[in-house]
Formats: C-alpha cells, structure tokens, sequence
C-alpha cells in the first residue's frame, strides 16, 4: 500500500480498519463482475482501444498492487496486455507484476 499511500483521501492514520476491509471486499465483489465481461473480449467497451481502456488499466493496477487480481485471470491479462502496448506508460509500481498467489 506504500505506493498509494499519498493518493488516498483519507490519510492512513485516520483511516478505520473496518472501512478498509469494506472497500475491499466491495472492490472485489466488483472485479467478478468484470471478470466475467473480459473472458468474452479484448477491450472493455466495442473491439477497439478507447478511453475505458485506459481508466480500466489504471484502475486495475491499483487492485493489482495490492494483490487483489490474484484469482482474475482474465483481468490480471488484460493488465499484462495493456501496459505491454509500444506506448504504454509504466504501471503504477514501475512494472506490471504477476498476481501474487
């Protein structure tokens, strides 16, 4: 979590155990569902890149930090995919790791 620690809203030592341990499992009750629409495409939205894309990325390699994607293997390789592009920036810890087991 150190890699996020200055983007959170509320700072670290305010924030409330339960409400992390909430947002967490809200954030992976909403990676299923997503799961599920990226085992039948490529992209999020159409069959092209587009904005979503990159939001989507972003968005899943701050799950991914805080190994969250380790039983989504359809979003952990749409990440891979991604930040793979010629163009992509690098991801959020510098590098795209594997899921952690």
């Amino acid at each position: 979590m150190a890699h996020h620690a200055s983007y959170l809203p509320v700072p670290k030592e305010k924030q409330l155990p339960q409400d992390v341990d909430l947002a967490r499992q809200e954030c992976l009750e909403m990676l299923a569902v997503l799961e599920q629409h990226m085992k039948r495409r490529d992209f999020m939205v159409a069959d092209r890149l587009s904005v979503a894309d990159f939001n989507a990325a972003y968005t899943l390699d701050w799950a991914n930090e805080e190994k969250m994607l380790k039983d989504f293997p359809a979003l952990s390789a749409y990440l891979t995919s991604m930040y793979s592009r010629p163009t992509a920036p690098p991801s959020t810890s510098g590098v795209v790791r594997a899921p952690a087991s």
